[in-house]
């Protein structure tokens, strides 16, 4: 009897190792449980993220197992130490216990709600998340890369990059490749090397002479293509979304222009891609400033038109 007893035990062991380890992003509560959208853009979850109460900013930071978003906004309720006007913040939701938070200001923000706070990165990893900062105390001054670390499933306090990331001017939101590279992007692209948390090596990169990115740049994992925002006089609207695709030479080719269902006549800035690969995210200019999500789909459809093979 005490045999059979082992052998049953032993087979559900092996089953349960057996069993394919569930990926979050691939479940049906990802993205809060939305419909995916097609080759046609969405507004991106309204009422919860892209919510007419405030005018949302900069691009949507999703964690690498996809159960935490991160956003930024601005908003009348946070006013700068005056008192007039209004701040921009960062907020977020998890999935816990089964469902997905209600939006929530980020806990490392609190202690400085008369600033600006935006422009959520994760690190690769999901360990780090970077966020720039103006005028925070402690900072080069202006507006400062910081982060925070992951420590026992809570963030730690705000910590200031430093040099050589940071300046004392504008440091906008970076992306980071699987490659070890990380970029930022304001006015001109600037190519870090990243090892071990830190940044070195700073190169100026350019795109393409022609083109000129203003605000911040997405660069895919491996570095096949980038996606940018460009003033050009045949564009939809005053600020279009551009792609371009790596070539032989290991060179980003010719822009192409991402097309009147991306562009429109109002601004387009802010792209970026979700960890699976499966969404396109950029801010539309609407009254609200809201984030739409597309599929990448149309990257493909894009990559299908490119002359640079």
């Amino acid at each position: 009897m005490n045999k059979y007893i082992y052998l049953l035990i032993l087979g559900v062991i092996c089953v349960s190792c057996s069993q394919p380890k569930q990926i979050f992003l691939e479940s049906k509560d990802a993205y809060f449980g939305l419909t995916s959208p097609g080759i046609i853009p969405e507004v991106f979850a309204p009422g919860i993220v892209s919510d007419t109460s405030w005018g949302e900013h900069c691009q949507v930071a999703i964690s690498p197992k996809g159960d935490e978003i991160y956003w930024s906004a601005w908003s009348s309720k946070y006013p700068p130490a005056d008192g007039k006007g209004n701040t921009e913040q960062i907020y977020f939701s998890k999935f816990a216990d089964g469902i997905w938070t209600k939006p929530a200001l980020a806990e490392f923000v609190k202690d400085h709600l008369t600033i600006l706070n935006g422009g959520p990165v994760f690190s690769q990893d999901g360990n780090r998340l970077y966020f720039y900062s103006v005028d925070r105390p402690g900072g080069l001054g202006g507006m400062d890369t910081w982060y925070v670390e992951r420590i026992d499933e809570k963030w730690s306090k705000p910590i200031n990059v430093g040099e050589p990331f940071n300046s004392k001017g504008e440091d906008w939101s970076l992306i980071f490749t699987s490659l070890g590279n990380a970029y930022k992007n304001f006015g001109k692209t600037i190519r870090y090397n990243y090892e071990n948390g830190r940044f070195s090596s700073p190169d100026t990169t350019v795109i393409h002479k022609d083109f000129r990115p203003i605000f911040p740049i997405y660069v895919s994992p491996d570095e096949s293509y980038v996606i940018f925002d460009s003033f050009k006089k045949d564009n939809f609207g005053d600020l279009d979304l551009y792609i371009s695709f790596k070539n032989k030479d290991d060179k980003w080719g010719d822009p192409i222009n991402m097309g009147d269902k991306i562009n429109t006549k109002a601004r387009e800035r802010f792209p970026v891609v979700s960890p699976d690969g499966k969404y396109f995210f950029f801010m539309r200019h609407t009254k609200t400033q809201d984030f739409f999500w597309v599929s990448t789909d149309v990257i493909k459809d894009l990559k299908s038109q490119s002359k640079n093979e």
